[in-house]
């Protein structure tokens, strides 16, 4: 009887845990958040400066990207696994577009109610 109580509860420890544990080399929700929204915005804006000329916006894409990775202590690897990792688990990847969405709301909502000096 111990020996079978001993297997539902790792058997059950298993199924709980697994799906929601993340790999330790895969950047977290609460730490991609605002790496991707800054890169959103980072895009936004060189096709904004640079209209006309697709080769300069790639560029300059390129270059806002890395000072962007620089920013947050992760490299251009990391960040791409990462990201490739929610690609490939629509759940989590959900939950981390769910969250720019309510991060990018904060946002804007923090924007217009700062007192005006």
């Amino acid at each position: 009887m111990k020996q079978l109580l001993f297997f539902l509860l790792l058997g059950c420890g298993a199924a709980c845990s697994s799906p929601n544990k993340m790999p330790d080399d895969i950047i977290s929700i609460n730490q991609m958040k605002p790496i991707v929204w800054d890169m959103i915005r980072a895009g936004v804006l060189t096709q904004n400066q640079f209209k006309l000329d697709s080769v300069v916006r790639k560029k300059e894409t390129k270059a806002i990207y890395e000072q962007v990775f620089k920013i947050y202590g992760v490299t251009k690897d990391e960040f791409y696994k990462s990201y490739q990792y929610y690609l490939e688990h629509p759940d989590k990847h959900k939950i981390l577009m769910d969250s720019i969405v309510a991060y990018a709301n904060r946002k804007r909502i923090d924007l217009f109610t700062k007192p005006q000096e």
